[in-house]
């Protein structure tokens, strides 16, 4: 593991980021410690849109807020498909947020220590005698009072040395994949006296023991952290992230701005059959809906590339415009009140600072609408709005669902749909 120690401290990290471009076979986005052509190679791949900071400081915590986004939306649905059946496993296992908790902890803390002794009921180990005649109760005799149980102490001092090696062995594990985010000198190499098993069992009984909720989240992520190094093969390979970060992407959308239950929209068909009872279809399911003031918004979140080639070849195509239009025809005929408007809206992925659209403000930004020839367009919802959505925002806010956001999407949504009205009839 001596190549991926030796990650050179003084490499900007901007020198390990790229973009991924959105085509076949370079979709990756997250962390990959590998071995190409016998290197070792560590890269950083960030999603389309997402500007690259130059600053050490940003782009040190963009990547921190990528791994986050990863650690809370990477389900096994939007997790690697496309390496080898070895690689999915270890994507599948690597405990980043383990090692972010024992950095931190360290970092924090130092190396973890039992510093006060603990106690517990039993009837071998030394004896606290205080402790026993305040907590337990004597079994009276002739002769006086006995004890059948005591108060002794919890740890011996094997158990204190014990800890101490495993948490300096998790802390140096830490150091090894994520210490080179942080720039941080790699602590001295623990002197590992034990099998990881070892380690493991020991701390499997220490999780069952504490009562501390802070121990508790330490030695969880410790017991995270042994499972991984005691399973890997190649321990300085790893990789963490996905190839389908459109899951993401509309995950990102949907804890953003769906704040009402999007089930409730859903257009279901079925079919009535001569032979045997109705069948019912698989329903149509609109990525998010949002409600704001007395209007609903139908939002399909689409990864394409637009927002950052401007080539319509990479827009939705008809399939997904005639969805959208049945999404707000539903909508109109089964769920509105009076005085509900309904719209529809693609949101795409841009930096919102690149040119050509150089915004020193604001999240959002039209290209456009999508409408239909075989229907008219004279509803709202029958004009698709074209939106991009800054992703370098979305990510690092991991908001969930944010009223100021709904408010701000909702006025770009009406303010383009009015744009595009205009344009229509100047024609």
């Amino acid at each position: 593991m001596e190549d991926f120690i030796n990650v050179n401290p003084d490499t900007p990290l901007t020198e390990y980021c790229r973009n991924a471009s959105n085509r076949e076979g370079d979709t990756f986005v997250g962390i990959k410690s590998e071995y190409v052509d016998g290197n070792h190679s560590l890269s950083i791949h960030f999603p389309i849109g997402f500007e690259i900071s130059k600053n050490e400081e940003i782009v040190r915590d963009d990547i921190i807020s990528l791994i986050s986004v990863l650690q809370v939306y990477n389900d096994q649905q939007s997790r690697i498909s496309k390496i080898m059946p070895e690689q999915v496993l270890k994507t599948v296992r690597f405990p980043v947020q383990a090692y972010f908790t024992v950095l931190a902890d360290f970092l924090n803390n130092g190396y973890y220590q039992i510093t006060e002794e603990q106690y517990k009921q039993g009837i071998a180990g030394p004896i606290s005698w205080s402790r026993t005649i305040k907590m337990e109760t004597p079994i009276a005799q002739t002769n006086g009072v006995v004890y059948t149980k005591y108060r002794v102490k919890h740890h011996n001092e094997t158990d204190k040395d014990l800890i101490t090696e495993i948490n300096k062995y998790c802390v140096y594990q830490s150091y090894l994949r994520l210490g080179w985010i942080y720039k941080l000198s790699l602590p001295p190499k623990p002197n590992r006296r034990r099998e990881i098993n070892v380690y493991q069992n020991y701390i499997e009984s220490a999780l069952l023991r504490t009562n501390r909720d802070k121990d508790k989240q330490l030695f969880s992520a410790m017991a995270d952290i042994l499972n991984f190094e005691n399973n890997a093969n190649d321990p300085d390979q790893f990789y963490f992230g996905t190839n389908r970060f459109e899951y993401i992407w509309e995950k990102l959308i949907q804890e953003t701005y769906g704040n009402v239950r999007k089930e409730d929209y859903f257009p279901k068909t079925k079919w009535r059959l001569k032979f045997g009872s109705e069948s019912d279809n698989t329903a149509l399911e609109p990525d998010t809906v949002m409600k704001e003031s007395d209007d609903i918004y139908i939002l399909d979140a689409k990864y394409y590339k637009y927002g950052i080639t401007q080539n319509p070849r990479d827009l939705p195509n008809s399939s997904s415009v005639n969805k959208q239009i049945t999404y707000g025809e539903h909508v109109i005929n089964e769920k509105v009140r009076d005085g509900e408007g309904v719209y529809n809206a693609f949101l795409m992925p841009y930096d919102s600072e690149r040119q050509p659209y150089n915004q020193e403000e604001g999240h959002y930004y039209s290209v456009g609408e999508a409408v239909s020839s075989w229907k008219p367009s004279n509803e709202n919802y029958q004009r698709v709005q074209g939106i991009l959505v800054d992703i370098k925002f979305l990510i690092k806010n991991l908001i969930k669902p944010n009223n100021n956001e709904i408010v701000k999407l909702s006025n770009a949504i009406k303010e383009s749909l009015e744009e595009n009205i205009k344009k229509e009839q100047l024609k």
